[in-house]
């Protein structure tokens, strides 16, 4: 698409959407505790970085950390928004908006925030779009204990959410 001699990309061209899905599915299989939907979404080589002191190469790496991490205990909900995606033939680059939510019933905290996520992405010729890199740059992190709400109620229920109906 071109506007007075301008290149202004396509936002409905099928890998963007492709991209947009493939990052969805990244969160959601993180928040459903689905590893083998997660794996699908990552290359072999992936690097990712959730704080600076926080980096996982591989996907098989992340894959076993957020599963160690992530436990019966922990509830997590990923929200993203405003995607801004640079296709470059068989590579790619986004930046997302992302806000999250951790319910940590074990400790008796819950942590929010948001985050702006720098994300890496190829074609593969059998797998379609991978992601090769994620990186967040927080904007703010807000931590609550759940003593402080009272009629705060939780029921930790994710392992539902993947039964098969």
């Amino acid at each position: 698409m071109s506007t007075r001699g301008t290149t202004v990309p396509d936002p409905f061209s099928a890998d963007r959407w492709a991209i947009q899905d493939l990052k969805h599915r990244y969160v959601r299989s993180v928040d459903l505790r689905d590893w083998e939907a997660l794996a699908a979404t990552l290359a072999p080589e992936m690097a990712a970085q959730y704080r600076p002191d926080l980096v996982t190469e591989g996907a098989d790496a992340l894959v076993a950390e957020l599963r160690g991490r992530l436990t019966e205990h922990r509830i997590t909900i990923h929200q993203l928004a405003h995607p801004s995606i640079e296709i470059d033939g068989h590579r790619a680059t986004g930046t997302w908006t992302m806000t999250d939510r951790t319910i940590c019933t074990d400790i008796g905290v819950v942590v929010e925030g948001m985050s702006v996520s720098h994300d890496r992405y190829r074609r593969d010729p059998e797998r379609g779009w991978l992601i090769t890199s994620i990186g967040y740059q927080r904007a703010y992190e807000a931590t609550m204990a759940l003593t402080d709400v009272p009629s705060f109620v939780v029921r930790a229920t994710p392992y539902d959410l993947v039964a098969p109906a």
